[in-house]
């Protein structure tokens, strides 16, 4: 594979793997972003639900998994350009109204609200359907293989470098007991 043709690769596997992380983070405990995001947006009602934040899950799930087929690339990279619009838009938002609540994005357990990470990232995802404007060459299952690995080698780098907290005291060595 020539470097032009790896590029796309790399890029969806790289956003696929972080999608995949913060969806299934949602997915598990949609409750922490939720209530960040209520606290900078007022909607009538319960306002934003567990429910709300699963669904979102889900479309980032979907997506994820829909970036790294041949078939459904380009729609795929269309879809992470929007996510990382809502990304970037609720950090901007996190960054205006001052919101303090720490939301749990892209499966971290530290107390960061809404911020200037989530409009780094949402910038990045919004660059993927530009370095997807060409199709694919070659063979779709070298591209799926390919993808689907680096996503899986992504997410796994992804969730230590979050967890890098938990790693580090599950790798000390315990104190001698006397």
């Amino acid at each position: 594979m020539a470097v032009p043709d790896s590029l796309p690769v790399i890029v969806n596997s790289a956003a696929a793997a972080v999608l995949f992380v913060a969806g299934i983070a949602k997915a598990v405990s949609p409750g922490q972003l939720g209530r960040s995001l209520n606290d900078l947006v007022r909607l009538p009602g319960r306002g934003i639900t567990a429910r709300h934040v699963r669904v979102f899950a889900a479309v980032e799930l979907l997506t994820a998994l829909a970036l790294t087929a041949a078939a459904t690339q380009p729609a795929a990279a269309w879809a992470v350009g929007l996510l990382g619009a809502a990304f970037a838009l609720a950090g901007a938002l996190g960054m205006l109204r001052g919101g303090g609540t720490a939301c749990g994005c892209f499966g971290g357990s530290a107390d960061r609200p809404l911020g200037p990470v989530n409009i780094a990232v949402g910038v990045l995802l919004m660059a993927v359907p530009a370095v997807n404007l060409t199709p694919v060459s070659g063979a779709a299952s070298a591209y799926f293989f390919q993808a689907a690995t680096g996503l899986a080698g992504g997410a796994l780098l992804l969730c230590l470098w979050v967890h890098r907290g938990l790693i580090k005291d599950f790798t000390r060595p315990l104190p001698a007991s006397r």
